[in-house]
């Protein structure tokens, strides 16, 4: 890199001053100006570049609609990059955004933001009664350490290499934490309900249930390829504008390439697909619920998921008779058979089985001192009692579904893991469904949306940042 000179720098200095005064005189308008602040004689590199874009595009998003911006310059010269905006709003105002923004953050000491009033006035953090800057290395103002070398270049440089390296570090995080939050919190979801033991007929710690293609393991691999795509639902639903029903097409191109991955990983064994639908809904609709109100409820997430769903019946279900049957999924074969709605149907009525018991008896499990793992397995054989596992119907028949509601709800009435008697049936329970090859995977599905759930209440997310 070319090393630059103390003439360069004051050559450099003298073109950005006369750009400036041409757009104030051309426009008859306010000019921000965008430096890099970077002590030593390299001053431009790709980092640099990215710091004096981040710059521009924050003040772009605190301009929004409010104020106008008419042209803007972007120079990249050995000295340094800069940037050079026209701005139609008041200077104080201007220059108010533009320190909030250097000091945003521990990075944000590297820029340098000039306010210039149509008239060539500069306006300073004096006139508006803030105070100056301070030093890259400790509380005093700036200008009084230049002027008596307090400390040496070397030490300067070095906090400035630290600087950047935290602008780095910034520039990996595309997110809010409410969207870190949520989409971790729909990963655990996923590893608890393949956690929890015993699971009657499913993959759990102990054993692969009714299952010869997948284990504990497999799930493992599957929700960890997963994982991008529960980030990316929440990203979406934060990210979102407009109407809840939108988003569902977008949700859809997520699902596709979250299907890919988790196909790639588990060598083309399907272990979560309905998960990944039920899941990407529920994280995309805390997110997007959560960006209305800072806090949010279950119940609430449920009736956004609801309304996004909306009409994802008659659109997908309903048309089915006119479709070829050799390319029906298996859930279309079971509505046409049986008139079961599946998963769609479940979202689009706002998911009762969760709300109505799944929910519910997982916080009563955990308020009567069960373990977490016991108030899932609890919860599991609960929410067997009322849903029309698709898994189950596929696999077997009406008959069998209407017995295996029955067993659970004889469980229950035993006290589930609450009880001793409840404990042993449910272990009873998976032994017996492993011989019969029942694996109710659907309930499984709306276990971890219900602890998905839970985590999001019991957390309290409010919001941060701004994406």
């Amino acid at each position: 890199m070319k090393q630059i000179t103390l003439e360069d720098v004051l050559a450099a200095k003298e073109r950005l001053a006369s750009l400036q005064a041409e757009l104030r005189c051309c426009y008859q308008l306010p000019v921000v100006s965008f430096t890099a602040n970077i002590p030593g004689s390299v001053k431009d590199s790709p980092v640099v570049r990215q710091l004096l874009q981040t710059a521009v595009n924050r003040f772009r998003t605190i301009a929004g609609s409010s104020i106008d911006i008419v042209e803007e310059r972007f120079m990249y010269w050995p000295t340094g990059p800069a940037a050079v905006l026209v701005a139609d709003g008041s200077p104080d105002e201007l220059k108010r955004s533009c320190i909030a923004i250097e000091e945003a953050g521990f990075h944000a000491r590297l820029f340098d933001i000039d306010v210039f009033s149509a008239d060539g006035r500069q306006i300073s953090r004096s006139t508006l009664g803030q105070r100056e800057r301070t030093c890259f290395l400790c509380g005093e103002p700036a200008v009084l350490c230049r002027r008596s070398n307090k400390h040496t270049l070397e030490e300067i440089k070095a906090n400035v290499q630290a600087r950047l390296a935290a602008f780095a570090a910034t520039a990996t995080d595309p997110w809010p934490q409410a969207v870190w939050d949520i989409g971790a919190w729909a990963v655990e979801a996923m590893l608890m309900e393949a956690a929890c033991t015993p699971a009657p007929g499913l993959v759990d710690r102990d054993n692969a249930g009714a299952h010869n293609d997948m284990d504990f393991f497999t799930f493992l691999m599957s929700s960890s390829a997963l994982a991008g795509s529960m980030f990316r639902c929440a990203a979406a639903g934060y990210r979102h504008d407009g109407l809840p029903a939108e988003l569902l097409p977008v949700l859809r191109y997520i699902g596709k390439d979250g299907e890919a991955r988790m196909m790639k990983a588990t060598s083309g064994v399907n272990t979560q697909k309905g998960l990944l639908f039920l899941l990407g809904i529920l994280a995309a609709a805390a997110a997007y619920t959560l960006k209305q109100s800072a806090t949010v409820t279950g119940e609430q997430i449920l009736d956004t998921a609801a309304v996004m769903a909306q009409g994802i019946v008659s659109r997908e279900l309903a048309v089915l008779p006119a479709r070829d049957p050799v390319r029906l999924t298996a859930g279309e074969k079971l509505y046409l058979k049986y008139g079961v709605t599946g998963i769609r149907g479940e979202v689009e009525s706002g998911m009762p089985s969760i709300r109505e018991h799944g929910l519910p008896v997982l916080k009563q499990a955990l308020a009567a001192g069960l373990s977490l793992n016991d108030a899932l397995v609890h919860t599991l054989v609960s929410l067997m009692t009322v849903v029309e596992d698709t898994t189950i119907l596929n696999r077997h028949s009406l008959e069998v579904l209407l017995d295996v509601k029955n067993q659970a709800k004889g469980i229950m009435s035993r006290g589930g893991m609450l009880a001793g008697p409840g404990r042993a049936k449910i272990a009873e329970m998976d032994e017996l469904f492993i011989a019969r090859n029942i694996s109710p995977g659907g309930v499984a599905d709306l276990l971890a949306a219900t602890y998905f759930l839970y985590l999001v209440e019991t957390n309290n997310v409010e919001m941060a940042g701004t994406i």
